[in-house]
């Protein structure tokens, strides 16, 4: 493992090629202030732009993985006058969840403690979520009278209308099991190995041909957003493009010359 830098809110290391991103307000439970946000973003831009890395683990130091918007933040926001400036808050919340789906590399949210509000939000942006067995995930803003608005647009393209709904409109929280099951994670294991199973799995994509890592999550993103005949003729487009890759290549040499002794 090394170190690559970071504040003290936002840790940034390296473990093989995967980059390890750490939210670390343990004291305020990783909420997201405009400070976290910014060196999130800025984290995360480095990782993209290191070829040395293949993936990113994004995870969160102490008792929760991220509680959200920091909710003091905000109330200093609401008095103020400057429409603008709460406006450039919101941007940043946007960018967040706008880009982690779109990144060319994978990103693996490893869930320790309470995902809840923003924190869920952008847990649910990313493209693979491990979960320890103590986590919980929720939307709980309706109870402070506000609307998890942005975070909703993951929700809804993972769990389907009904569940979705239930989420959102009751504010309750819910534990890795049933997160597993509504389909908000991938995998729920032991807490104290939920980081360790991510770069582990975050390491095993970093170690596949970097160019269809990329073309599949980007496929993936336009297909399950278009109708289903666009879909196809889009996918056979790619198809047709990946095979004339130097990766697919070679993949296809090797597999044919292992299978000439078989």
């Amino acid at each position: 493992m090394s170190v690559t830098g970071g504040s003290q809110i936002v840790l940034k290391e390296t473990e093989g090629n995967v980059g390890v991103i750490t939210l670390n307000r343990p004291e305020a439970r990783n909420a997201l202030n405009r400070q976290l946000l910014t060196e999130l973003q800025q984290a995360i831009d480095e990782a993209v732009a290191d070829t040395r890395i293949g993936a990113i683990v994004l995870t969160g130091n102490g008792p929760a993985f991220c509680a959200g918007a920091d909710l003091k933040e905000a109330a200093e926001g609401m008095d103020s006058a400057d429409f603008w400036s709460r406006y450039e808050r919101a941007n940043q919340s946007l960018r967040i969840h706008h880009e982690l789906p779109r990144l060319p590399k994978p990103i693996i949210a490893a869930v320790n403690g309470y995902a809840v509000a923003g924190g869920c939000g952008v847990a649910m942006s990313c493209d693979i979520v491990f979960a320890g067995e103590g986590a919980q995930f929720g939307y709980p803003e309706v109870n402070r009278g506000l609307v998890a608005a942005m975070v909703m647009v993951s929700l809804t393209r993972l769990v389907g209308r009904r569940h979705a709904l239930d989420l959102l409109l009751s504010g309750r929280l819910i534990r890795a099991d049933e997160a597993l099951t509504l389909g908000m994670v991938n995998r729920v294991v032991p807490d104290d190995e939920v980081r360790s199973v991510a770069i582990a799995y975050a390491q095993d994509l970093a170690d596949k041909p970097a160019s269809a890592i990329r073309i599949t999550k980007d496929l993936y993103r336009q297909v399950v957003e278009i109708d289903y005949d666009r879909a196809l003729e889009y996918a056979r487009d790619v198809n047709q493009m990946m095979r004339q890759t130097r990766d697919a290549q070679e993949g296809a040499a090797s597999f044919a010359n292992k299978n000439k002794g078989s």
